[in-house]
């Protein structure tokens, strides 16, 4: 897909797949990374082309998930894959380089739900148990706890000047899509 200066969107390709995705986030400018659900493989590759790759890593475990039961992002500038398993109330951290990572789980991450990569790779982590927004750090530390005014929070995306920040909810009582400011 490409979008426009003017907002529009041109179908470039579409890409079967043998397995459902629950997210996806762009790993480099060919290839994309995303979670499964009802697949053996929690996450997997796809480039434009269409072929389907493994993310392998000692924290990550072959695993069939239901639909919303995890999500991931990857931050490029730190090669980390960001992998949350909301049943596990765990955000896992895996640097697919080196083959570190960190296994984060906290009070105050409960049943994680949407992720994204943050400002100087932080990322952002929707705590639905809390209804709170977290931020960790590259190394898993909790840097900041963010009350975003809403039940259920769900989504979570940063622009890419890093400014802005949209969360969105996912309940029957009130929908809602908020923005936020990022300062620096």
């Amino acid at each position: 897909m490409s979008v426009s200066d003017d907002s529009s969107i041109t179908m470039l390709r579409t890409l079967s797949t043998y397995f459902c995705c629950n997210s996806i986030s762009s790993m480099d400018a060919d290839t994309f990374i995303v979670s499964t659900f009802y697949h053996e493989r929690p996450v997997r590759t796809i480039d434009i082309q269409g072929n389907v790759g493994d993310i392998q890593h000692k924290l990550l475990h072959d695993q069939t998930y239901d639909p919303f039961q995890s999500a991931c992002t990857y931050i490029s500038s730190t090669n980390t894959l960001v992998f949350s398993d909301r049943d596990q109330d765990t955000v896992y951290l895996c640097d697919v380089t080196s083959g570190e990572g960190h296994v984060i789980k906290t009070d105050r991450i409960v049943i994680p739900k949407g992720v994204c990569a943050g400002p100087a790779g932080t990322v952002f982590v929707f705590s639905r148990g809390t209804d709170t927004l977290v931020q960790l750090s590259q190394d898993g530390e909790i840097l900041m706890t963010h009350d975003v005014g809403m039940d259920w929070p769900y989504a979570v995306c940063l622009n890419k000047d890093g400014t802005r920040l949209v969360v969105s909810n996912w309940t029957n009582k009130q929908n809602m899509i908020k923005l936020f400011h990022v300062s620096r």
